[in-house]
């Protein structure tokens, strides 16, 4: 008997099918990441625009109590002024809310600022 060299049918289908699943593995992982990002980015838009917000009203020195609130590039961001019960004190909290597409996320910070 002479040996034949070469693959049959079945090697060649079963070598596809092993391809197949690895590049359905690749997009849906592709998929997962191209979400990921795009939570990424709203996460960063949210505490910049909360950083922003909270510098703004240390930047005041001693604001009057009150709040706020406003909205961009689909985060928003609300805040508030109170004075807590130890004179010369502000307490500065800032709220931002963002929706994803698993759904509306919430962040917050808050600190204590000293009026001279």
């Amino acid at each position: 008997m002479r040996s034949r060299c070469g693959l049959t049918i079945i090697e060649v289908l079963v070598a596809v099918l092993i391809l197949n699943v690895g590049l359905l593995g690749l997009v849906a992982t592709a998929g997962a990441v191209t979400r990921m990002i795009g939570q990424g980015r709203m996460t960063t838009v949210a505490a910049a625009l909360a950083a922003e917000r909270l510098e703004a009203l240390r930047s005041q020195g001693c604001p009057a109590p009150g709040g706020g609130s406003e909205t961009r590039d689909g985060v928003s961001a609300g805040w508030e002024v109170a004075v807590p019960p130890f004179p010369r004190a502000r307490t500065l909290m800032v709220a931002v809310q963002w929706v994803t597409p698993s759904g509306p996320r919430a962040d917050s910070i808050m600190t204590v600022l000293y009026c001279p």
